[in-house]
């Protein structure tokens, strides 16, 4: 029996974290204990079995502790440290498993206490890596046992000096993608997409990694080129200056068919289904779980060799644009709509099944046995 205490950032559904949602989900009670530490409280602390006690930072319980444990630590005992050593010392448990970079900085910690550490790690360089403390992120790279979530993230953790990373995907819950095909077409009635207009869809926070700065351009393209098509963003907005200057760009050369969905959640799928093809414009992204999405719906990709996405495509799905060319990427949207670029929904679909959550826990659990 292992015993695991989980270190995540939100405790929520953020792409790290369903990851990791899906390896507690399938995990065997025979063989593991866990315990869930999150620094912030989201939807996974109602969502967790009765049997995984879930413990959070002392900044998130209510006004009196808060002002407590701010006041304790300006005093210079660290309010945060003692919640987690108390968790630790009320469970004992044989490993700290962190979850992202995010919390790399419980490693120093971990190493204070003498606890095996487990890392893994969501992220990639240049722009993921900006947030984390060099020292801390090299102590996070020292654990036991190191995931890379793609053949590309493994390559960047030997460069940081981890001599085995090992090779674990992310899985998914494909029995959860079941759009509904009336809501869809209300959906498309509700946006004013033409029956003709070719609609290409798009996921993800709207920050710079995940390439908002091309979806102006495309749009231009697209204009330039004379096609009727739509492009749907389906995901959360946020307060940056970057975001900002997308929306005027966006607005100052009247692209009118580009649709912002903001968060998404009982209609995530139905805008899924929406679409006739998926589009990955990020700079950077380890793996990309919503290619495994559009995948299982048979939906064709255009992506950059962004990372991890390089490991989910073969023939039949799509195109990876290697050269970073917008032109070149605009061309292949076009080929894509022209049908000069074969795709079949079968293949991408049985991709797709190649992520179920049962598959990789058990690669998970091979790696999780050999530890001692």
């Amino acid at each position: 029996m292992k015993r695991i205490l989980f270190f995540t950032p939100f405790g929520g559904r953020t792409g790290s974290e369903m990851l990791l949602w899906n390896i507690i989900k399938q995990l065997d009670n025979t063989h593991y204990e866990a315990i869930m530490y999150a620094d912030q409280v989201g939807s996974m602390k109602n969502d967790l079995p009765r049997s995984i006690p879930f413990h959070t930072s002392p900044y998130n319980e209510g006004l009196l502790n808060r002002t407590v444990s701010k006041v304790m630590s300006a005093a210079g005992i660290m309010a945060y440290e003692r919640r987690i050593l108390a968790v630790h010392n009320k469970y004992k448990p044989d490993f700290w498993y962190l979850n992202t970079i995010m919390m790399a900085h419980i490693a120093k910690l971990a190493n204070r206490v003498g606890v095996q550490t487990i890392a893994h790690v969501s992220e990639m360089p240049y722009v993921l890596y900006e947030p984390v403390k060099k020292h801390e992120l090299a102590q996070m790279l020292e654990a036991k046992l190191v995931f890379g979530l793609s053949k590309t993230a493994c390559k960047s953790l030997k460069i940081l000096g981890v001599a085995s990373p090992k090779l674990l995907y992310p899985s998914i819950d494909l029995t959860e993608i079941n759009p509904d095909p009336r809501r869809v077409a209300a959906l498309r009635k509700h946006y004013q997409i033409p029956d003709n207009a070719f609609v290409w869809g798009m996921s993800g926070s709207l920050i710079y990694r995940k390439g908002i700065d091309y979806l102006p351009q495309l749009a231009s393209r697209m204009k330039q080129a004379g096609r009727t098509c739509y492009f749907l963003w389906m995901g959360g907005g946020s307060d940056n200056a970057a975001e900002y200057y997308m929306r005027c760009e966006l607005a100052y050369y009247g692209h009118t068919n580009v649709i912002l969905t903001g968060a998404l959640k009982e209609t995530y799928y139905e805008h899924m289904a929406l679409m006739d093809a998926f589009l990955l414009l990020s700079h950077e992204e380890t793996f990309g779980m919503v290619n495994i999405e559009a995948a299982y719906l048979g939906k064709p990709i255009i992506t950059f060799d962004s990372g991890g996405v390089t490991d989910i495509m073969t023939d039949g799905m799509g195109k990876v644009v290697s050269s970073w060319d917008v032109d070149d990427f605009a061309t292949a949207m076009i080929d894509l709509m022209d049908g000069r670029i074969g795709v079949d929904p079968a293949v991408s679909r049985r991709r797709a099944l190649d992520f179920a959550p049962d598959k990789l826990y058990k690669q998970w659990d091979a790696y999780m046995s050999e530890l001692n």
